[in-house]
């Protein structure tokens, strides 16, 4: 694994990643770079940069009812939330409630609700956040899920995405391949690196890597 290099986001110059040049496994896809973003995760200073930047999209233009939080970004949600709620002129949520939850995953790889969140967010008007998307395969699995209760989807906020959009939703991505032009990602069985004898330096999840 190459040495860790900062990449800024082009919305906003408060905004970085730490990103790693190499072969990186998770459970289903092999990938070229690895994102840390633990620090916008986590850090309350950064995290509210960030969602300062993720609420520009909704803040004179939708009326929000939830957030729909996915791999650990739930500060990132909080101040969402808070940033969406600020008094000002346009500011369409100012003086109302955001509920914050995220879905559980069945067995079958399902995306679900407990019970006492289903009937709060029936028939909402909902923001997904996502810490990274690679092909948006877990974004559609909530999207059918939100579906399923009658939500209206509002938009989905990621920290990265290489994709520009879920069935046919824009992706608001504070980094992207922009930033990244030579990110790649492979299935496990199409794999470049494999193909080519590159051994795999890490694996990783939302929660960080492990080297090999």
């Amino acid at each position: 694994m190459e040495s860790f290099f900062t990449v800024t986001s082009e919305k906003n110059q408060k905004i970085t990643v730490k990103v790693a040049s190499g072969h990186f496994a998770t459970s289903s896809a092999h990938r070229s770079h690895y994102i840390d973003i633990f620090d916008l995760k986590s850090n309350s200073t950064v995290a509210k940069h960030a969602a300062r930047e993720m609420s520009a999209p909704y803040l004179s233009h939708a009326i929000v009812d939830v957030i729909v939080y996915m791999d650990g970004t739930e500060v990132l949600a909080a101040y969402l939330a808070d940033e969406l709620l600020q008094p000002g002129s346009g500011v369409m949520n100012e003086g109302s409630d955001i509920l914050i939850v995220t879905p559980m995953i069945r067995a079958d790889g399902r995306f679900v609700f407990h019970q006492s969140v289903r009937e709060k967010i029936l028939n909402k008007n909902v923001v997904l956040i996502v810490a990274s998307m690679s092909t948006g395969a877990t974004a559609s699995g909530v999207l059918e899920c939100l579906s399923y209760y009658g939500c209206k989807l509002v938009g989905i906020s990621a920290v990265f995405s290489a994709v520009p959009e879920v069935n046919g939703h824009k992706i608001h991505s504070l980094i992207s391949t922009a930033e990244i032009p030579d990110y790649c990602f492979y299935s496990l069985s199409e794999c470049k690196m494999c193909k080519e004898g590159r051994k795999i330096d890490a694996v990783f999840s939302s929660e960080g890597y492990t080297d090999l």
